[in-house]
């Protein structure tokens, strides 16, 4: 553990991103040269004007000691951007993840993955759809990535746990707690059938409602392709597919959604182009004739 002490250090500076965060690893070889750069000196380095950022060493010191004691008193790995075990898809995307918090089995994206997001408040029609998707990933050996919200996700994972297959539930809070409380006993599941909880916050760090449009860059891209199982037109789930379009992942929607009133994002992403699939089968379908 001791050896993420540096990069768990530079990821309490705020405002800077991965490549920047990078940059710092690089440039200095242990934290008493950080301590010893002022602002100034972190603006000329990163060529950037740090504005409304107060430079604080001993803050970000008293940070790290922190979650250093929070993680060595739990079953949680830091994986950082330069480490081998750090999902190789997640690494090709805008702006990464500097340090991922994990808990659970070994990130593979060796194997096929894909995400199933969709509203909170999902019909019933939908949920189910969502929990066969989860059963029908599980029977053909797919990981399954989602979110761990109430609706949609946890109907999911849920499904992958009931199916016995391996699913990533990617959090916008600490890891050390579930988000929202009542799927804690599903988070539980996940982790005792060899599947991943996964965060990009440290220990501690609350649900704020602005950490979850940043989640949901890695929902798409640890995923080989997004499907979108019922969402309003204004939804967490279309800003999951915009980030994998933007990331080159194929984006579907799952055909319940096109005749729900809580359809309407699903109906527009698919005459946006969007494929309209009953199945995972149907995204194997359409791979093997490309």
């Amino acid at each position: 553990m001791m050896s993420n002490v540096m990069q768990l250090f530079i990821s309490r500076i705020p405002r800077l991103n991965t490549s920047e965060r990078l940059i710092l690893l690089e440039r200095f070889s242990t934290i008493g040269d950080l301590v010893n750069l002022n602002h100034q000196g972190l603006e000329q380095l990163l060529c950037k004007k740090l504005t409304g950022m107060i430079y604080n060493p001993l803050q970000y010191q008293l940070e790290t000691d922190t979650v250093l004691d929070d993680i060595e008193h739990s079953d949680i790995e830091v994986i950082h951007y330069m480490d081998s075990s750090y999902p190789p898809l997640l690494r090709e995307i805008y702006d990464p993840p500097f340090l991922l918090y994990k808990k659970g089995g070994a990130l593979d994206n060796t194997f096929p993955s894909i995400a199933v997001v969709g509203t909170r408040l999902a019909s019933s029609g939908a949920f189910e759809a969502a929990y066969n998707l989860g059963l029908e990933m599980a029977a053909l050996n797919i990981n399954l990535v989602s979110g761990l919200a109430a609706g949609i996700d946890k109907a999911a994972h849920a499904g992958a746990v009931k199916g016995r297959g391996i699913t990533v539930a990617v959090l916008g809070n600490g890891i050390d707690y579930i988000y929202p409380k009542e799927n804690t006993d599903l988070g539980h599941k996940i982790l005792e059938q060899g599947g991943i909880i996964l965060s990009e916050y440290s220990p501690g760090t609350a649900p704020l409602r602005y950490n979850f449009p940043a989640r949901n860059r890695i929902i798409s891209g640890l995923s080989r392709s997004v499907v979108v199982v019922e969402a309003p037109e204004k939804s967490g789930a279309l800003i999951t597919a915009e980030f994998a379009l933007d990331q080159g992942r194929d984006v579907f929607v799952h055909s319940c959604s096109l005749s729900s009133k809580k359809g309407l994002g699903c109906l527009k992403l698919s005459l946006e182009g969007a494929g309209v699939i009953n199945s995972i089968e149907e995204i194997i379908s359409l791979r093997e004739a490309v």
